[in-house]
């Protein structure tokens, strides 16, 4: 059985995979960046869902606060990644496929810059060392179930399409 630790420990390193491959994003063409996204994306789905629940010493207000990225730092990111995705960022979706009927806009570049701060805090848990790694797992996980997990999916989903309608798997 795995320690808290190493499970951190095994979360953030494909985090940190997510995080270079996006913070790379200029060097890549669209299909070489969707290509990496979607090869990294299934891997971080399944350690995510592996990660245990576990107490925090700190409040969540608390946790948040030490490491939110600033919307600045988002909205720059956010506008490269759709610069670079470009007809590729809009996507339709239905939100809640148990409830929802009517279809809504998603987009890629939304998705995978959410899925990036959200990782990229836990990262920063990770390198203070007053901090245990129970606060950053705590951290994946409860953004995890709360926020990126549906961009990972429906990212995950989108450019599995997006890829098929470009003939790549052929």
């Amino acid at each position: 059985m795995s320690t808290n630790s190493e499970l951190a420990n095994r979360f953030a390193a494909v985090a940190s995979q997510f995080c270079s491959i996006v913070e790379s994003a200029n060097t890549f063409e669209r299909m070489g960046f969707a290509v990496e996204i979607y090869r990294l994306l299934p891997k971080l789905i399944d350690e995510a869902i592996g990660l245990p629940d576990v107490a925090t010493g700190d409040s969540p207000e608390v946790i948040e606060q030490s490491i939110r990225q600033g919307n600045e730092e988002w909205n720059r990111l956010y506008t490269l990644l759709k610069e670079k995705l470009g007809e590729w960022d809009a996507y339709r979706n239905v939100f809640d496929p148990t409830r929802d009927t009517e279809a809504i806009c998603g987009s890629l570049a939304d998705d995978i810059a959410d899925i990036y701060r959200d990782l990229n805090e836990g990262l920063a848990l990770m390198k203070n060392a007053e901090l245990e790694s129970e606060e950053a797992i705590w951290a994946w996980r409860f953004a995890f179930h709360s926020h990126w997990g549906k961009h990972a999916i429906d990212a995950l989903l989108t450019i599995h399409f997006l890829l098929q309608n470009s003939a790549y798997f052929e």
